[in-house]
């Protein structure tokens, strides 16, 4: 057994083959849900319960077979984590809870396999609570036409420098301080509400109400950009636009993509590996409430330049899959892929954002199967983000998400190219019995950076494009994974490989290969003689393969003449079987007499065997 293992663990050189495959698409998917603030810290459970709260959440995903979660951390103007610059938020009641809400939502996202998105509210602001950015800063308020501030749904103004400096300070605390794998942007815009004047009930606090709101008619409004003031003390209604721009509106789009610029070029300044994704309104540049001229975020543009690695729509009203599909890719003037081909040509993501609540309360929520399954047929399309990871946790959908439309494990798409990919690592395997199989990863040459190690599965070609994902894990040094095989597992030849990819995705060679039933492959090439023989029809040959590679089984004549190849493709150890009916490669019958048959192995002759053709 230990020398069978040691002869597997030299297979290394054979996987070299792959170098030159493409990896494909088949393999790669992001899945992920919007944790909100709410839904993992509360005030009035204790330490140890938010925590366990934490890990449910990360454990939830894991069983949906997602790889990555994107987590609130501000919210309000407020923190969830330990921030030297903004007070601890509403439902964290305001104090330290004791614990680091962040961090450990990031130790156990790397500990199932999962990308930890922290999740970035950026000039929305309603808490007033000391410390807060809205209570410093009263001046920051975006204001109407009449210098007032707009409270009712308060938002920093972007067009003001001093708040873009800001918000890129609290931000880049979090890419220094933290070992995130994204940061996530939300309310990245301005303020959407007009001119009108609002009312709030008791019972309707604006400090609660941390999201806010607006309803059909402020959208109808909205719309009538005459309608709109939003102004800050630097540029007020009566001094015009500002220098330098024809229009308001391209005054407010700049000011808010020059803030996302900035903040994309800081993280490639300190950490590249840190993904900068975008959450934008479902409708990009057409008709109702739209990004580019309701909130005036231009979203094809950051996707286009590179200011943002990950574009996420807010899909939420959506719901059905034709809706998707017509505003995705239709030949329609007005569909997002018509805006975003840049991007997609330079491979920076672009996932699908449905609304689960909305589908929940529409009492749709069988469509999830068919929307997914739909946007798969776009290849441009990277994956999908869901609003809400509450919703999901009420309607307990992980479980039938995880054995349905997303039944296989998946890898993130590569963002980010580099010639410089991790070193393949080893791969070996103790079998415990028939149905348990330890598969153990060895780095190499350990980093002291953490990677993503990927454990493939297959009883066919071992292709990273196609073969089954079955974990995948956040380590340095190595990794540990149990196979728990089924009765009809145990009757296949398995082949275990693995693969290790940088904080980018960017995926090493294959590692050597592992069996799951060693003891039952063939020790060495073996050629047999065919049945029957002589024959005048057809006959059957059979021949063992003990190491992956290109296999060919040839047909010559006593002159040495080639007459036919019968087999010509890549084998992984087992036992084969092919036929021979007495013709060329043409299709032309052949003479009677003695013909050779040779077993040709990367180029090697292993065995030769004489036949008799009785035409």
């Amino acid at each position: 057994m230990i020398l069978r293992l040691f002869y597997y663990l030299n297979l290394i050189a054979i996987h070299l083959l792959f170098n030159s495959l493409s990896w494909g698409l088949g393999n790669q998917e992001f899945r992920s849900t919007w944790v909100i603030t709410w839904d993992h810290i509360d005030q009035n459970k204790n330490q140890t319960q938010n925590i366990n709260t934490i890990k449910k959440i990360m454990n939830n995903h894991s069983i949906a077979n997602m790889n990555a979660v994107i987590f609130q951390v501000r919210q309000a103007g407020t923190a969830y984590y330990g921030s030297d610059y903004e007070p601890w938020g509403y439902y964290a009641g305001y104090n330290d809870p004791g614990y680091d809400p962040l961090e450990i939502a990031i130790e156990e996202a790397h500990n199932k396999g999962l990308e930890l998105h922290a999740w970035f509210n950026v000039f929305q602001t309603s808490s007033t609570i000391a410390g807060s950015p809205a209570k410093e800063h009263p001046e920051w308020i975006c204001r109407d036409q009449n210098g007032n501030p707009m409270t009712s749904y308060r938002s920093l103004s972007p067009g003001l420098k001093e708040v873009r400096d800001y918000t890129l300070k609290v931000a880049m605390e979090i890419v220094n301080k933290y070992d995130i794998d994204g940061l996530h942007l939300d309310y990245i815009r301005w303020n959407e509400h007009s001119n009108l004047s609002r009312s709030q009930t008791g019972t309707e606090k604006e400090l609660q109400r941390l999201d806010g709101f607006i309803s059909n008619e402020e959208i109808n409004q909205i719309n009538n950009l005459s309608g709109r003031y939003l102004y800050d003390y630097l540029h007020p209604y009566s001094a015009g636009v500002p220098n330098g721009f024809s229009t308001w509106e391209s005054w407010w789009r700049w000011s808010v993509t020059e803030f996302v610029r900035a903040l994309h070029d800081s993280i490639q300044q300190v950490k590249p590996s840190v993904k900068l994704s975008a959450a934008v309104l479902g409708k990009y540049n057409w008709s109702g409430w739209q990004g580019y001229g309701t909130v005036f975020q231009d979203a094809a543009l950051w996707y286009n330049e590179g200011y943002v690695d990950h574009l996420m729509p807010m899909h939420y009203h959506w719901t059905s899959n034709d809706q998707f599909m017509g505003r995705l890719e239709d030949n329609c003037p007005e569909c997002w892929k018509v805006f975003i081909l840049p991007g997609i040509n330079s491979n920076k993501i672009f996932t699908v954002g449905p609304g689960s609540y909305i589908l929940d309360e529409n009492g749709l929520w069988n469509n999830h199967g068919s929307i997914i399954n739909s946007i798969r047929s776009l290849d441009w399309v990277d994956g999908f983000q869901f609003f809400s990871y509450g919703t999901w946790r009420r309607k307990n959908y992980f479980i039938e998400a995880g054995n349905s439309f997303f039944k296989n494990k998946t890898k993130i798409n590569q963002w980010f190219y580099s010639n410089n990919k991790p070193q393949a690592p080893v791969l070996a395997i103790n079998n415990i019995s028939p149905f348990i199989k330890q598969l153990t990863t060895y780095h190499k040459e350990p980093n002291e950076d953490p990677n993503w190690i990927i454990l493939y599965r297959t009883d066919g070609n071992p292709d990273p494009s196609s073969s089954e994902i079955i974990n995948v894990q956040f380590s340095r040094n190595t990794s540990e994974f149990i196979d728990s095989l089924t009765t009809a597992d145990t009757s296949k030849s398995l082949i275990y490989f693995s693969t290790i990819a940088d904080r980018t995705w960017n995926e090493s060679d294959v590692s050597n290969y592992v069996f799951s039933n060693v003891e039952s492959l063939p020790n060495s090439y073996n050629l047999i003689q065919n049945y029957p023989n002589p024959f005048n029809d057809k006959t059957s040959i059979e021949y063992n393969i003990s190491n992956y590679g290109l296999i060919q089984i040839q047909i010559f004549n006593l002159l040495g003449q080639k007459i036919i190849t019968l087999v010509d493709k890549m084998h992984i150890p087992g036992n084969y079987k092919t036929y021979w009916n007495g013709k060329n490669y043409v299709g032309e019958k052949q003479s009677s007499g003695i013909y050779f048959y040779i077993l040709n192995a990367e180029g090697n002759i292993k065995n030769k065997r004489k036949m008799i053709f009785l035409k």
